[in-house]
């Protein structure tokens, strides 16, 4: 895993025009492809593809591309060669579980400040966490299925009319319980700390099981439907090794299940969980990066 520097700009050099009205930046299949895919401009799909690094932390090259740039190279090489000139973004290349090298892109402290601004221009809820990744190899892989994962119940919840507000990731929830747990515990007692850690997770959506243990999600989803109402999503992405008991818990509990991968996808189906909103979370390292990583 390293930082990379901006790459030379693929795209060949124009013919000299003969036209005397201003030319437009990018390559012009970047704009063949816009056509196609509708009118969003440009400047909107980096604004919204830079809140996402944010909001999730890492997000890979190729999901990225897919989400917010229509799954076209040179319109997401040039977003990012833009970003990590302004030192606003982190390239990093790590290894998925079957061996296969994919990129992964991290905001520097700088990053996080332009993202934030972005983030407040696009709805989110002011207190929307976005920060610098701490990226850890062996967890490259499932942070990015949660991104996607994420993706899939976005896209549903807009389909519905609804706006995702904040999205809050395991790490933030699990922060949140623990803090207001042992200022209880410092104040009183053990007994004070279990009954705060309980009280604080109903606040935050969180389901608590039989023996007392707070479920947490990957990542929650907040929401406000057209009519003003307000809802949370907790997503999970479900990796190959989960343990069954696990997995059982977690689903009875309500979570979005999202099989992250097809020993995944399998575990689901043998307990009786396959999702009919789609197939597994075919993520980066599963695919061959050539076709979109530059």
């Amino acid at each position: 895993m390293f930082g990379r520097t901006a790459e030379p700009d693929p795209r060949p050099a124009a013919a000299p025009s003969r036209n005397r009205a201003p030319m437009r930046k990018g390559h012009r299949r970047e704009y063949a492809a816009d056509r196609a895919r509708g009118s969003t401009p440009f400047s909107e799909r980096c604004a919204g593809a830079l809140t996402d690094i944010g909001v999730h932390g890492a997000v890979s090259y190729r999901d990225l591309a897919e989400a917010r740039f229509g799954g076209h190279p040179y319109a997401t090489r040039r977003a990012v060669n833009a970003w990590i000139r302004k030192g606003w973004v982190e390239e990093h290349r790590v290894t998925g579980p079957k061996g296969n090298p994919f990129k992964i892109l991290t905001l520097t402290r700088k990053g996080a400040v332009e993202a934030r601004k972005l983030a407040a221009k696009r709805g989110m809820d002011p207190a929307q966490t976005i920060r610098p990744a701490r990226l850890r190899d062996s967890e490259a892989a499932h942070d990015t299925a949660v991104y996607r994962a994420c993706l899939k119940e976005r896209k549903w919840l807009e389909a519905r009319g609804a706006t995702v507000r904040r999205v809050r990731l395991d790490t933030e929830l699990k922060s949140a319980v623990a803090r207001a747990s042992e200022a209880a515990r410092r104040r009183e007692d053990k007994r004070a700390a279990d009954a705060e850690r309980h009280r604080t997770a109903g606040e935050l959506g969180l389901p608590v099981d039989d023996d007392g243990r707070v479920l947490y999600p990957d990542a929650q989803i907040e929401y406000a439907e057209a009519d003003g109402r307000t809802g949370r999503v907790n997503v999970e992405a479900v990796s190959g090794n989960y343990r069954e008991p696990a997995v059982k818990a977690k689903a009875a509990a309500g979570f979005a299940m999202h099989a992250n991968g097809p020993a995944a996808a399998a575990l689901l189906r043998r307990l009786g969980l396959g999702s009919e909103k789609g197939a597994w979370l075919r993520g980066p390292a599963d695919r061959d990066p050539a076709t979109v990583e530059l």
